[in-house]
């Protein structure tokens, strides 16, 4: 249960670095480890995580059957071929490889990275921007000042 366990947070992972809420999933009914939904709320997933498709084709058809209205149903397993991949989409849910989800939660760290830089130089330009007027300002009173002796 633990190797489980550790493939599921893993999952989470990446869903959280794209900003997504998690509600894990403890109750017995359910067949899915996690939903996770996007900050608008538009978009809604109901996540399996499992080592094999193979193991898994039972839950799918359950969990498709449960799955609430506006969900999506996603499937993360270690590793998929192309056939799995073709039948996942003719039976209407999501198959992703952990190393595919990793690595577009990798891709998100870099652009947040970035985004987070060009806004840290912005605000700085910003401030300095209002320090240099301050500046002009206060050398202005003072000269004015100065004017007035």
């Amino acid at each position: 249960m633990p190797k489980l366990q550790g493939f599921i947070t893993s999952c989470t992972i990446t869903f959280k670095t794209f900003g997504f809420d998690i509600t894990m999933n403890k109750a017995k009914t359910t067949v899915w480890n996690f939903t996770a939904f996007n900050p608008k709320g538009d978009k809604k997933y109901c996540v399996l995580c499992s080592s094999s498709i193979t193991k898994s084709k039972g839950l799918i058809k359950v969990a498709s059957k449960k799955l609430p209205p506006e969900h999506r149903l996603v499937l993360i397993v270690d590793s998929h071929s192309e056939q799995e991949l073709a039948d996942a989409s003719k039976q209407n849910y999501t198959l992703v490889s952990l190393e595919t989800l990793n690595n577009y939660g990798e891709e998100m760290l870099r652009v947040r990275e970035a985004q987070n830089a060009r806004t840290q130089r912005s605000i700085a330009r910003e401030v300095k921007a209002e320090v240099d007027k301050s500046s002009e300002e206060f050398i202005d009173k003072v000269i004015n000042k100065d004017n007035l002796f």
